[in-house]
């Protein structure tokens, strides 16, 4: 049996976790209440969780991923020492939260009435950037 890891996110919003989750191709379950995460041999785990991705969207041998809200309303990754080696790790992490991050500024971009012009990914000297471009209705 895997051990959970808790890994630290900067995600408070569950409507873009969801669409950003979705977006990289997962259906998450999600409830208020938390849900019973599952181990790979199907067994009931005592981690819960209010965003849930399901072994059977990840890897043959995996845990459900789980993303619980602590008393401060931001997340929680609980993934498995399994899942984190075959890949969902920080750089993992990282593609979830670059995607929340755009989920969350195109909409707060279509709220103050700007009109989405596209999305481009840049080499910098420091890697690759993603620029988001909009323009004023």
């Amino acid at each position: 049996m895997s051990k959970y890891e808790e890994l630290r996110t900067v995600f408070s919003d569950e409507r873009f976790l969801i669409e950003a989750l979705r977006d990289l191709g997962y259906n998450p379950e999600v409830s208020g209440d938390g849900l019973s995460l599952y181990g790979y041999l199907g067994d009931e785990r005592p981690e819960k969780a209010q965003v849930v991705i399901r072994r059977r969207q990840l890897d043959s041998a995996s845990n459900d991923v789980g993303f619980a809200r602590d008393a401060n309303g931001v997340y929680r990754a609980l993934i498995s020492e399994y899942d984190c080696g075959i890949g969902f790790n920080d750089a993992w992490l990282g593609r979830v939260a670059q995607t929340y991050k755009e989920r969350q500024t195109m909409a707060v971009a279509r709220s103050k009435g700007y009109r989405f012009l596209g999305r481009q990914v840049v080499e910098t000297p420091a890697g690759k950037k993603v620029q988001l471009r909009f323009a004023v209705r």
